[in-house]
């Protein structure tokens, strides 16, 4: 009973608190989400190329080259007249880019040479960029059915230039963009659970410290251990919410993206999102813990922000190891919180075969550890100079 009075005391204290309330509901579970998972997902877009999906391309002189413009057509990409004032229309962005066909186009082509086309783009807009990147593989396309066809008028075959016929075949469900993709999601979690809990945790424990309520409470009639319990429950409570709402902001941003722009078989539904929230819910105790800890053994509120914004590298550390370091999903780092729960994520959303055994050491050895930071804030309560 005295737990929840406890538990409940610090819930509403800290409500009032409008920076607290920032951080454990809106800035790690909603605001972080959208600034990183929609950026990625808005650049994703943005450099993806889509062959099927019909565009307009200005073309300066069509009469010269009606062969080429069939093809561009038979690709989904019509052609219209290019502006009398090519590279200003393009600069201001009235077209994204221009294919200009040059007077020595057609001559270069009945006499066997290469014919320059010029492509005017502004590699200072991203949507011009897209569009030359797509005009430029599309013309490669038509310049190499163009060398076949002339070395076949000369009877001679087109594979004897083929003198090695490399073929990579990747085995990967996911590519590297995948694998981004798929660690963000632990990423942004495990941020916003320590975000939910960062400064509840300072306030009921350093912050107490310093407004001199700590001494009033140490002296109620019950154990330590309780007053401990009670306020590492309320962080508990901040952390998992913040974990919940940041959650269904992944689940709601990545829904604009679509599976293959990751160069993967990426799943973020419902149930996907679900199984990393229940996969990842250890971290929940074993954060909390941590922050109580090392929040506890501060002696003001300043000092206990720089520890725990110190403390804040660890979560992300993870996310950038993983980036340029393959680490295999043995039995020994599944056993490490925050890894562990990076590398099962990482399957869940890539759909990938989990261990149960990998999964029973994650669980066990993120709630070991959050167990033993939790006494170790109980005992640091039960020391006379906490005051």
């Amino acid at each position: 009973m005295l737990i929840l009075v406890m538990l409940w005391k610090e819930i509403v204290d800290n409500l009032r608190d409008r920076q607290t309330v920032f951080y454990a509901l809106l800035f790690g579970p909603v605001l972080l989400p959208v600034c990183i998972g929609g950026a990625l997902v808005a650049g994703l877009k943005q450099a993806t190329v889509s062959y099927d999906k019909p565009a307009v391309l200005a073309i300066s002189h069509l009469d010269r080259a009606p062969n080429l413009i069939e093809f561009l057509r038979s690709n989904n990409i019509d052609a219209e007249a290019a502006p009398d004032n090519i590279e200003a229309s393009v600069r201001r962005g009235d077209v994204p880019v221009v294919l200009e066909i040059t007077e020595e186009f057609s001559e270069a082509l009945r006499t066997a040479h290469p014919a320059p086309l010029i492509i005017h783009v502004n590699d200072g807009d991203k949507h011009s960029s897209k569009e030359a990147r797509k005009i430029s593989a599309l013309l490669q396309v038509y310049g190499q059915s163009l060398n076949a066809l002339r070395m076949q008028h000369r009877g001679i075959d087109p594979s004897v230039f083929n003198s090695v016929d490399v073929r990579l075949q990747d085995v990967s469900t996911n590519g590297f963009r995948g694998q981004l993709l798929a660690s963000l999601l632990p990423f942004l979690l495990i941020v916003a659970m320590v975000m939910g809990g960062f400064y509840l945790a300072i306030d009921t424990t350093a912050g107490e410290r310093e407004r001199l309520s700590l001494e009033p409470l140490l002296s109620l009639p019950m154990p330590r251990y309780k007053l401990v319990i009670g306020k590492y429950l309320a962080v508990l409570v901040f952390v998992a919410l913040s974990s919940v709402l940041t959650a269904v902001s992944v689940f709601l941003v990545f829904q604009f993206l679509a599976p293959e722009m990751a160069g993967g078989e990426l799943s973020f539904d419902a149930v996907t999102i679900f199984k990393s929230w229940l996969l990842a819910s250890p971290l929940i105790f074993f954060i909390s813990a941590v922050l109580m800890a090392v929040a506890a053994s501060t002696r003001s509120s300043k000092e206990a922000q720089t520890y725990l914004g110190l403390l804040m590298v660890f979560p992300m550390a993870p996310f950038f190891i993983l980036q340029f370091v393959n680490i295999k999903s043995l039995n020994t780092t599944m056993a490490l919180p925050m890894l562990s729960q990076y590398q099962l994520l990482e399957r869940v959303v890539l759909q990938d075969t989990i261990n149960m055994t990998h999964i029973t050491l994650s669980v066990v050895g993120t709630s070991f550890a959050a167990a033993a930071l939790l006494y170790s804030a109980v005992r640091w309560y039960s020391r006379e100079r906490v005051l």
